[in-house]
């Protein structure tokens, strides 16, 4: 009897050790997993640390340096702008009709604009627009896809190929530039103004960088609201917000109403957009690249969202009781980012908001679609109309701790920045809770970010220095010419203790090698 009893607590006292010995085996395979990677890790943190920005051949501002360390672009000083510089355009302030600030109407102060302008229209576009071609590959949810030209899937689409053309200088540009106009949606509040700064501030840094053949236009921010301190700073159109009675408390129906009441005022919309082509922006976007026009007058060009997918269960099941077509054609995005011909857009904007309304007061629609509603009402107000669109992948990425891309090899135009990043100071992405190190717009309701937040941790993801180099760069820069703010939000640190620069023989060991063990000479 002693014995059974002896043996009993051995057997209790051994299964109390059970959850340790798990967790040990858990950090066990994570180091070993690691441990697989560390040359690649090595390599990358060493680029991420060495390389100053995420733009090359950048002129730092003639001061003293900004940390963490961020090159500057040369931005010469106006009244009013947001660190503009040579390609800005004019716009009359409404506070002082006879003055004007440095920003909107094309004209000489703006060579790009004034550059698409000039150029004949046969110039510009093709004279025969290919017929949307049904790709042979399907999307990652099946849906099928449709493309501008047979090739667009190619590492050198034709639609594309007029880049390669372009002239450092001449009176044209190659045929097949298709110029369109920015149009950035926008809610009025502290927490879109200061995305709206940033956004900007990366939109004409872009354009810049694009050259005399840009097709990254004009811009306008359409605002949801009252006229607010940036109307002298960028060209903006005021449209008066829905009320409580139409949002239900989902402002986001806003974008489709703002669009649909700036189309109606003819005028306006005619001395403000001569393209054809517009380009639907969210503030919460970061332009890495002269963007390119692929859409058609036959095609709108959009991104694909998981969660967007007819053949979703749920919201594909809903989806089509408001479609009484083939659900499977409801296309599988949102209507940012998108590109398209303005005819198509002036086609969207009154369903796409109607529908956006009664989706919002159908409980079912409601409870189904949640915070994508209104990207629903636009994807099945286009199935209605029969608008077609090409899914272009490499139009943006928006990663998050719980998923992480890799920007140099995917190559995006547009860093979304809709989730956040989060991880301890070993670099160990924190998914569900706020790391250490954490950047997520949402904890900027109250105040913006501040200048100089804290770098990510060495071995992060690359997206997180991207997307720390360029706020640090777009804020620095706003500070320096009195266009940021005062108060401002927390860092990015939250806690946890600060890695210490390496020295000496463990700065040798880790930033040299690669070495290799052995049991002797």
């Amino acid at each position: 009897m002693v014995q059974l009893r002896n043996a009993g607590r051995k057997m209790l006292q051994l299964s109390l050790l059970i959850p340790f010995v798990l967790i040990a085996l858990y950090w066990y395979m994570l180091f070993t997993s690691q441990q697989q990677n560390w040359h690649t890790m090595k390599t990358s943190r060493k680029l991420q640390l060495k390389k100053p920005a995420i733009f090359a051949h950048v002129t730092p501002l003639q001061q003293e340096p900004v940390k963490p360390v961020v090159q500057l672009p040369v931005l010469p000083r106006a009244d009013s702008a947001i660190a503009e510089h040579a390609l800005s355009t004019t716009v009359q302030s409404k506070k002082s009709p006879t003055r004007m600030t440095q920003l909107e109407v094309p004209g000489k102060s703006d060579p790009v604009r004034a550059q698409a302008l000039q150029v004949p229209k046969a110039l510009q576009v093709p004279k025969a627009v290919p017929v949307p071609t049904l790709s042979s590959k399907r999307l990652l949810d099946g849906s099928a896809n449709w493309l501008p030209v047979p090739n667009a899937e190619s590492a050198a689409p034709d639609d594309l190929a007029w880049r390669k053309l372009v002239q450092p200088e001449g009176s044209t540009c190659p045929l097949g530039r298709r110029p369109f106009h920015t149009i950035l949606t926008a809610q009025q509040s502290l927490y879109q103004e200061w995305q709206t700064k940033i956004f900007y501030y990366h939109f004409r840094k872009a354009q810049r960088q694009g050259g005399r053949c840009t097709e990254m236009v004009g811009f306008t921010r359409l605002l949801a609201g009252k006229e607010d301190g940036l109307m002298d700073v960028m060209p903006t159109v005021v449209v008066p917000a829905l009320g409580f009675d139409k949002t239900r408390g989902f402002p986001v129906i806003n974008r489709p109403w703002t669009l649909m009441k700036f189309i109606e005022r003819t005028d306006e919309w005619a001395k403000r957009i001569s393209e054809d082509y517009v380009y639907i922006a969210e503030t919460d976007h970061l332009i890495l690249h002269d963007l390119p026009n692929r859409a058609t007058p036959n095609l709108n060009v959009a991104f694909f969202f998981p969660y967007m997918s007819p053949k979703d269960p749920k919201c594909g099941g809903v989806a089509s009781k408001w479609f009484k077509g083939n659900r499977y054609d409801i296309p599988p995005v949102g209507p940012s980012p998108a590109i398209m011909h303005v005819d198509n857009l002036r086609l969207l904007a009154q369903p796409w908001y109607e529908l956006s309304v009664e989706l919002k007061h159908d409980r079912e629609a409601d409870g189904a679609f949640g915070w994508m509603l209104e990207m629903w009402g636009y994807s099945i107000a286009a199935a209605r109309l029969g608008v077609r669109h090409f899914v272009w992948q490499q139009i943006q990425i928006e990663p998050s701790a719980a998923w992480h891309q890799d920007v140099k090899a995917q190559n995006p135009y547009i860093y979304h920045y809709t989730f956040g990043v989060e991880y301890t100071m070993e670099a160990t992405p924190v998914v569900g809770n706020v790391g250490d190190w954490s950047l997520d717009k949402r904890s900027y309701f109250g105040a913006a970010p501040p200048t100089k937040l804290t770098e990510p941790p060495a071995c992060a993801q690359e997206e997180a220095f991207v997307w720390w180099r360029m706020f640090n760069e777009a804020t620095a820069n706003l500070s320096a010419s009195g266009q940021w703010y005062a108060r401002t939000g927390h860092d990015t640190y939250r806690g946890g203790k600060l890695p210490q620069p390496l020295s000496g023989l463990a700065k040798e060991l880790v930033e040299s090698g690669p070495w290799v063990l052995t049991n002797g000479p």
